[in-house]
């Protein structure tokens, strides 16, 4: 078991470090959190552990001088820095320092699993070279090799390179992964009951047990003698053999030498924990999965049609068709758990950008704030439906139950929603709208005035203007280009329009000559 501490001035990193990196899956132990730099050396003295992640600046002592201080001590140490500083000096100041590598703030799920299991498959060399150099028995080495694998596979990064000389493919063996959904190490003596009761059931189906390796959680894998016809027949028939009461998820693979590379075997032991999240249901049921290619993303252009139409016409119910097709599909691939837990936050943040950009609230403040977090701590997908589905269904809920989101109000809010889809149309016009809305061109332009005190057409070009402004800012697109985009064809049109709406011309507005 491995450790980890982490040092900065902000205690809300120590969340986020928490919840982006599976640690314990991993083999990790947080040994300790530190505030300031004077904290973080004391830290380090008192647990010496393998890893320490570090922020640059933090009071007391910065963590430059810190790293420095832990250095004359220690060469062996593994550290990352933390910095807000995205450039060249940053990045060369860490290397120089002897740090194993940075990350840039706000950190990413990525970027963090990308490093940690690039480390931790360099603390895997270490320790295999080390045991190798103590005359471990064969049994005692291929435990170490089922140890990383099962490292490298907790990983979303490309920790397989410690795997290249790895037993498992060297020799010959099958697979066994057993992955329970409850912590087996909760009780003394349950690891080591569950242990047993599984190899008397693996040599009853007459397969040699080379290896096994329980980890800090709920795995149990064995390396096994390859498994032939007859032993997948035995397991597959005689999966009620051990309790129900137990709930896991048993996979198999046949063989892990040939021509498989690292990568594959490693992947092959990702889909137990992927299908324990996709099938919770499945207890005991033994599974072979073949090595898939990584499939492209998730339908996330979509997302903003999908809520449209609900936010128009208060449709839960074609949100939940939306969602379920998304759930089956992913769960008949296979997809990576996080891949979804992504798309469901995409999903509610969208929602949330909607609902303001249409006027539905009048600030973020009213909305609740849902943190990433949280729907990466869910473990399985039906969890995952259920929890997505009621944060949506609630915030339509309450917007028809609203009194102003009624009658006439829904009528408008459909029209707004068409001229944000169409603002760039040169043809945008009120009778296309009126249409769209299901009212005769003169009744709509009275209801619309009443409703919302200002014109159709003075709330599509306040939509024009600020696409113009963001365009004008972060782009270098030419006036001709820009009005293309926002539904002008006539660029003096469009800068007197511009300079009348916002003050200014276009091109003193780009210069950054804003009034203050």
């Amino acid at each position: 078991m491995y450790k980890v501490c982490f040092a900065d001035d902000e205690p809300i990193i120590f969340k986020v470090l928490n919840a982006l990196v599976d640690w314990a899956g991993i083999g990790f132990q947080i040994a300790g959190t530190a505030t300031d730099g004077v904290e973080a050396f004391s830290l380090y003295e008192k647990e010496k552990p393998d890893l320490i992640i570090i922020d640059i600046k933090m009071p007391l002592m910065d963590g430059l001088s810190c790293v420095k201080q832990i250095r004359e001590k220690d060469k062996k140490v593994k550290i990352v820095l933390l910095t807000a500083s995205d450039s060249f000096e940053s990045a060369q100041e860490a290397l120089n320092l002897g740090a194993n590598g940075y990350l840039l703030k706000p950190v990413s799920r990525d970027s963090i699993n990308k490093i940690v299991s690039k480390i931790t498959a360099e603390l895997n060399r270490e320790a295999s070279r080390a045991q190798e150099g103590a005359a471990g028995s064969e049994e005692q080495l291929l435990e170490k090799d089922l140890q990383r694998l099962y490292g490298a596979s907790m990983n979303s990064g490309e920790s397989t390179a410690g795997l290249c000389d790895s037993r498992l493919l060297r020799g010959n063996y099958g697979l066994i992964d057993i992955s329970f959904r409850r912590d087996i190490q909760q009780q003394p003596g349950d690891a080591e009951t569950l242990s047993n009761t599984f190899s008397a059931y693996i040599r009853k189906a007459g397969v040699q047990i080379h290896a096994h390796f329980v980890s800090v959680n709920n795995r149990i894998i064995y390396a096994v003698s390859p498994l032939k016809e007859d032993a997948l027949l035995f397991f597959q028939d005689c999966h009620s053999c051990i309790s129900q009461d137990l709930d896991y998820s048993l996979y198999l693979l046949q063989e892990t030498g040939g021509n498989k590379s690292p990568q594959a075997l490693c992947g092959s032991l990702k889909a137990n924990r992927i299908h324990s999240f996709y099938h919770s249901e499945n207890k005991g049921y033994p599974f072979l999965c073949g090595i898939k290619e990584e499939y492209g993303p998730l339908p996330i252009n979509e997302i903003k049609n999908i809520l449209s139409g609900a936010l128009q016409d208060f449709n839960i119910a074609g949100v939940t068709e939306f969602l379920q097709r998304i759930f089956s599909g992913a769960g008949k691939e296979l997809r990576s758990p996080g891949q979804l837990q992504g798309f469901c936050y995409n999903m509610i943040m969208q929602l949330k950008i909607h609902m303001k950009e249409l006027g539905l609230v009048q600030s973020a403040e009213e909305l609740d704030k849902i943190g990433i977090e949280r729907f990466l701590a869910i473990e399985s997908a039906d969890a995952l439906f259920s929890y997505t589905r009621h944060i949506i269904e609630r915030y339509l809920e309450d917007l028809e139950k609203r009194e102003e989101f009624s009658g006439n109000k829904s009528i408008v809010l459909k029209a707004n929603a068409y001229a944000a889809e169409n603002y760039g149309d040169p043809l945008l016009s009120l009778e296309s709208a009126a249409d769209y809305v299901g009212l005769s061109k003169n009744y709509f332009i009275r209801l619309y005035g009443k409703e919302t005190g200002i014109s159709f057409w003075t709330y599509i070009t306040g939509l024009r203007m600020e696409r113009a402004k963001l365009l004008l800012r972060s782009t270098q697109l030419s006036m001709t280009d820009i009005c293309a985009q926002i539904g002008y064809d006539d660029v003096s049109y469009f800068s007197r329009k511009f300079k009348l709406e916002v003050g200014m011309s276009p091109r003193k507005y780009r210069e950054g000559k804003e009034m203050a």
